[in-house]
């Protein structure tokens, strides 16, 4: 791929630029070009691949896209756009709350009493500047145990926003930490353009946080698809506990390629849950890896497609040491003609001896022309382990329909009982870690959009 000339557009100009602009030290420029270097050696994924052949990128050309500027963080708060405000407002007392949006200044609040315990909660820019021994281990790449992709090369090399969240061993915070990173209103016309958000959490030996992140962008507007690739990083330490819920909140002109990278050591226990609310399309590669013995997690996922949209989700259990356990619970909805691929695999090294894991998909079909593909996978090289998957595929009840119809419902509200139904087992799980009735009443808002 041809690097262009333009130092806005995604070129090594680009990268040289952002280190400049930003005040980089030389550590944190020399790693961001020896990615790019990674990034130009790559070849781009292709149907060929087993994990890209679902999901058609041709849409968007990386080095023909503008990336996009953020402003300064401050401590004005500004308007949050539709997207953003319901998770922003799912707390009413956080412990910290961050925004960024492109053509706009970004906004940073923390409880000061949380601060003054050592909490470490700001934009990755003043992050390096002011914490450089707390970030540089993460930002140097320590996400590396699996082979790193094209996409994930990118970001690595031009992340351009995002947040950075260290609590410090033994300390137990219950409100959330709040986050949010996504492309602002588009000028009429714009063409397509790209943000690389990045988030870093960092939970210490017996630790406890809640973490919400969204991602997303307000209405379609753009003349050419937008892409927003992301990198999210949790790393949870010895007898620590996070709760992670991350949302995906995209228009209609915006293909969102994320990637989960979480770590979870002795005693750690990790709960996630992986809500996608829109986007024309989604490819999300959510990996966990159980690192030490006593290591657990959860990760759970809610789609809810509609239009034309096309959602591909990819999990990985990985389980490095012995008497580790995980579980997840995926459940995909489908209107209209959207489509959903489902990947899951369980990794067991020959180490994780007593290994538990189980991992299920549930699929369920609104509309005539809507597909959901489930491909469910085993890799044990342990011989003394429990570990089981489950997958399901099939349209919604129409008798169910008829009924609640004949009950005096609409269509669209038959839907939402039953889709809130189905999601409802998740919802309720997740619950124990954060009340969920808020993102309940996104996905019955959903289900009323006609498109």
């Amino acid at each position: 791929m041809a690097e262009t000339k333009s130092a806005n557009t995604i070129a090594r100009a680009r990268v040289e630029d952002l280190a400049l602009r930003h005040g980089e030290p030389n550590w944190l420029k020399e790693s961001r070009l020896s990615v790019w270097e990674s990034y130009l050696n790559t070849p781009m994924p292709t149907s060929r691949d087993e994990e890209w052949r679902r999901t058609d990128i041709s849409a968007v050309d990386p080095s023909a896209l503008t990336t996009a500027d953020f402003g300064e963080v401050g401590t004005a708060r500004p308007a949050l756009p539709a997207w953003f405000e319901p998770v922003a407002g799912s707390s009413a007392n956080p412990a910290g709350i961050f925004f960024q949006a492109t053509g706009s200044a970004g906004y940073l609040a923390i409880d000061p009493e949380i601060a003054r315990q050592g909490v470490i909660f700001c934009d990755i820019k003043t992050a390096v500047e002011k914490h450089e021994e707390k970030i540089r281990p993460y930002l140097e790449g320590r996400a590396g145990r699996q082979a790193d992709g094209k996409f994930d090369l990118l970001n690595r090399a031009l992340f351009n926003c995002g947040a950075f969240l260290y609590v410090p061993a033994g300390l137990s915070i219950e409100a959330p930490f709040v986050s949010g990173v996504g492309f602002g209103k588009a000028p009429e016309g714009e063409g397509g353009g790209a943000i690389f958000p990045r988030l870093i959490v960092v939970a210490g030996a017996g630790a406890s946080v809640k973490v919400l992140h969204a991602v997303g962008s307000d209405g379609a507007g753009r003349q050419a698809t937008s892409l927003s690739s992301s990198l999210s990083e949790v790393y949870v330490g010895e007898g620590a506990t996070v709760s992670f819920l991350e949302i995906q909140a995209f228009a209609d002109d915006i293909l969102s390629i994320a990637k989960t990278h979480n770590e979870v050591m002795r005693d750690g226990s990790f709960r996630s849950l992986s809500a996608a609310l829109g986007g024309k399309q989604t490819k999300a590669d959510i990996a966990t890896f159980l690192m030490e013995p006593g290591a657990h997690s959860d990760v759970l996922g809610l789609v809810l497609g509609g239009g034309s949209e096309q959602y591909n989700f990819n999990t990985i259990q990985g389980h490095g040491a012995h008497d580790t356990t995980s579980n997840i619970n995926f459940r995909v909805a489908l209107k209209d003609a959207s489509t959903s691929v489902y990947q899951g695999i369980i990794k067991v090294d020959k180490v994780a001896q007593r290994t538990n894991a189980f991992q299920s998909n549930k699929n369920l079909l609104l509309g005539t022309e809507a597909r959901a593909d489930s491909i469910p996978k085993l890799e044990i090289l342990a011989d003394d382990v429990k570990c089981s998957h489950g997958a399901t595929v099939g349209p919604v009840d129409r008798e169910q329909v008829f009924y609640l119809m004949s009950r005096g419902l609409t269509l669209p509200q038959a839907e939402e009982f039953i889709v809130v139904g189905f999601f409802k087992q998740v919802l309720e799980e997740f619950a124990e870690s954060y009340p969920t009735e808020w993102l309940a009443e996104q996905f019955s808002r959903k289900i009323h959009e006609t498109r």
